[in-house]
């Protein structure tokens, strides 16, 4: 197949994966192997499209939301864990001032509820009607709807800001994807992708194997692309995005108020915080940050 950023056609295997190593999932993840390759043009890794599209849609629909609960307490855990990632990069932004924001693949609202009392007007779009119901029911986010991003359900150039926060390494076609994001985008509004660093990721997952603590698997049927610093430069630039920050994301940080506390808690969160700070400061991580600037029709980027 061609690359799915700068549609080469030449590339080279890194690996086979599984598609997927979790037992419990069915026998058409876990007995078929993918093969993760990196484009000898743009560098870009990513995993062979081999297979539809319906078969990575699959994957989720045998167990959307990783098969936890809907319910206030397990959003409590969630938004502990996501609250210190989702402040980041709001801050990124500046004052809300009442601007629009969505947030495409919204899942459970963690990010928009942080959005919502940072002063931003959110909207949000979601595949799974659960999740759209409990943003409404739950949260009491009115303006949350189901769709593909494919296709989504609002007007062009209609929101200051368009995140997505791990959600394009889950995209079939990446590409599409992002041209559709920034079609919502006002001129000069916002693009904000989280996603992992992909060259980061498997150098971890490879160390992780020598330590005889890991498999060197760092791609499955759930991240088929796996961007760097670069490639989501290069991947804006094509969707008439001009990249203006690329940095470390904070990763996951369970919280340590709630239910379940313990000393082993407490020390994985004060481990995490510091690789967190080291991660700013470094300029290096295992997550990316990337905003792009949406064009305007007369060449800048307002």
């Amino acid at each position: 197949m061609s690359c799915p950023l700068c549609e080469s056609p030449r590339s080279a295997l890194i690996q086979k994966e599984p598609a997927s190593t979790d037992p419990t999932r069915s026998a058409a993840y876990t007995q078929r192997l993918v093969n993760l390759m990196a484009c000898s043009d743009c560098t870009f890794v990513y995993v062979e499209r081999d297979f539809p599209e319906s078969y990575v849609n699959g994957f989720y629909e045998e167990r959307a939301g990783g098969g936890y609960a809907l319910n206030l307490e397990n959003f409590f855990w969630w938004h502990e864990a996501t609250k210190n990632s989702n402040r980041h990069i709001l801050s990124l932004l500046g004052a809300a001032n009442g601007r629009r924001l969505l947030d495409v693949g919204c899942g459970s609202g963690t990010f928009l509820a942080d959005a919502r009392d940072a002063g931003w007007q959110v909207s949000g779009l979601e595949i799974n009607p659960a999740f759209r119901d409990f943003c409404r029911n739950d949260l009491k986010i009115e303006d949350v709807q189901c769709g593909l991003v494919s296709d989504p359900p609002f007007a062009g150039d209609s929101f200051d800001v368009v995140t997505m926060l791990d959600v394009l390494e889950h995209m079939y076609d990446p590409m599409l994807s992002l041209k559709q994001t920034a079609r919502l985008l006002k001129p000069g509004g916002r693009l904000v992708i989280k996603s992992p660093n992909g060259a980061m990721q498997l150098r971890k997952e490879r160390l992780k194997k020598r330590l005889g603590r890991g498999t060197g698997f760092v791609a499955n049927i759930g991240h088929i692309n796996q961007f760097t610093p670069q490639t989501l430069a290069f991947a804006f630039r094509k969707c008439g995005l001009e990249p203006e920050k690329i940095c470390p994301a904070k990763s996951f940080q369970e919280g340590i108020t709630g239910p379940g506390f313990t000393p082993k808690r407490v020390a994985r969160y004060m481990a995490v915080a510091a690789a967190n700070a080291a991660m700013q400061v470094s300029g290096v991580g295992l997550n990316l940050v990337a905003i792009g600037r949406k064009i305007s029709t007369n060449g800048d980027s307002r």
